[in-house]
C-alpha cells in the first residue's frame, strides 16, 4: 500500500500542517542547519505573518475540514520569539477545528508564558530537551540552560494537568555526545508525568546537515521506498511558499505560494501529482531535492509503527485509528 493514499492519508488535503513559524532562534544546536542555513539570512529573517496564518487556518478549517488532523507550529528557529505567537496560535486554536501543537526548546517558557499558551489553546506542547544533564545540553543545544529547560517543563506538566486537556511530549534525538542518556532520559519523563516521550535518530533536515547525511546514507541498508511525506503533509513558509517537505530549509520543495492559490489545489496539483509518480517509479532526475535526501529512511507510513500522526491522535483523542 505504500505510495497509496490509505489510513489518514487523503488526495483531497494534507492531514497535517506544518508552520515555520520564525526563522530567529535562541540556541544552535549541534544537529541543526540554523547556524548555516538561516541565521546567515539576518536581517532579512521573518515571522510567520497574521495575516497569512488567518488565511491557513481559515483553509484548514473549509477545505481541509474532516481530513486535516492538527496543526504544527514548528519552524527553522524557536516559536516562543514570535512577537505575536499567542494571536497566532489562538486563531488556529478556535478557528480551525483540529488540535494546536507547538514544539519549543522550552527555554522561554516562564511560568506566564505556559498559562497564556494554554488559555490560547494549544492542545500538544513539544519539548526538544535532547539530553540528560548540563554537560551534554550545553554539547547538543549550545546557549542554552539544561536546568532552565528542565524546571519550565517539569512546570508545565503540572500547568498543562491542572488546566486539563493539554498534554506535553518532550523529545530526544539522539546522537554521538547525547546517546548514553537516552534510557535515563526517557525514565526520567516519564516518572515525571510527560505524557509522551520521544526518542529518536537524528535526520539530516533534507540533506541540509551534509556531516548527517553522508553517515546516514553509508547505514544504509534497505532499497529505497516512497517517502512518506509528499502523501501526508506540508509546510507553510512565512513568505507564504507552501514546499512538500516539511525539513526543506534551502527551499528546493517549494511548490507555490498560499498568496496565490491555496493548499487543496496546490496538493492536488500537476506538481504533486508529478512527484508522487517519481517516488513511486524511484526516479528523481526531475526532483534532485529529494534525490540526495537520506531522511526518507525515517519516515514510516500508516501501521509501519509510531509516528508523529498517531502519538497526536493518542494525545489529543485517545486512539490511534
Amino acid at each position: 500500500m505504500i505510495g497509496d493514499f490509505f489510513a489518514h492519508l487523503s488526495p483531497t488535503f494534507p492531514s497535517q500542517i506544518n508552520v515555520d513559524v520564525t526563522e530567529f532562534c535562541n540556541l544552535a544546536c549541534a544537529h541543526c542547519p540554523y547556524e548555516t542555513v538561516t541565521k546567515p539570512k539576518g536581517a532579512k529573517r521573518r515571522h510567520f505573518p497574521v495575516e497569512l496564518n488567518r488565511i491557513m487556518v481559515d483553509q484548514v478549517a473549509t477545505d481541509g475540514k474532516g481530513t486535516c488532523r492538527f496543526i504544527r507550529y514548528t519552524g527553522e528557529g524557536e516559536p516562543l520569539l514570535h512577537p505575536h505567537l499567542l494571536e497566532v496560535v489562538g486563531y488556529a486554536a478556535k478557528v480551525s477545528g483540529v488540535p494546536v501543537n507547538l514544539t519549543t526548546n522550552g527555554q522561554l517558557l516562564t511560568e506566564d508564558r505556559a498559562r497564556a499558551l494554554l488559555a490560547a489553546g494549544v492542545a500538544v506542547f513539544d519539548v526538544s530537551i535532547d539530553a540528560h544533564s548540563e554537560q551534554s545540553y550545553g554539547k547538543v543545544r549550545a546557549g542554552g540552560h539544561y536546568l532552565t529547560v528542565r524546571d519550565n517543563t517539569l512546570r508545565l506538566i503540572d500547568l498543562a494537568r491542572r488546566h486539563g486537556g493539554a498534554k506535553v511530549m518532550v523529545s530526544f534525538v539522539a546522537q554521538p555526545d547525547n546517546q548514553s542518556e537516552a534510557e535515563d532520559f526517557k525514565a526520567f519523563w516519564q516518572q515525571e508525568g510527560a505524557n509522551f516521550v520521544v526518542v529518536r535518530p537524528c535526520h539530516s533536515a533534507g540533506g541540509s546537515v551534509p556531516a548527517i547525511a553522508q553517515a546516514m546514507r553509508d547505514a544504509m541498508s534497505t532499497e529505497r521506498r516512497p517517502c512518506l511525506y509528499p502523501w501526508e503533509r506540508v509546510l507553510i513558509k512565512p513568505d507564504g511558499q507552501v514546499s512538500f517537505c516539511p525539513v526543506d530549509w534551502n527551499d528546493r520543495g517549494n511548490i507555490g505560494s498560499l498568496y496565490e492559490t491555496s493548499i487543496a489545489q496546490l496538493w492536488q496539483g500537476e506538481q504533486m501529482q508529478a512527484l508522487r509518480q517519481a517516488h513511486c517509479a524511484n526516479d528523481y532526475s526531475s526532483h534532485a531535492f529529494c534525490g540526495q535526501c537520506p531522511d526518507w529512511s525515517l519516515t514510516l507510513w500508516p501501521q509501519g509503527g509510531t509516528t508523529y500522526d498517531t502519538v497526536m491522535r493518542r494525545l489529543t483523542r485517545g486512539d490511534d485509528d
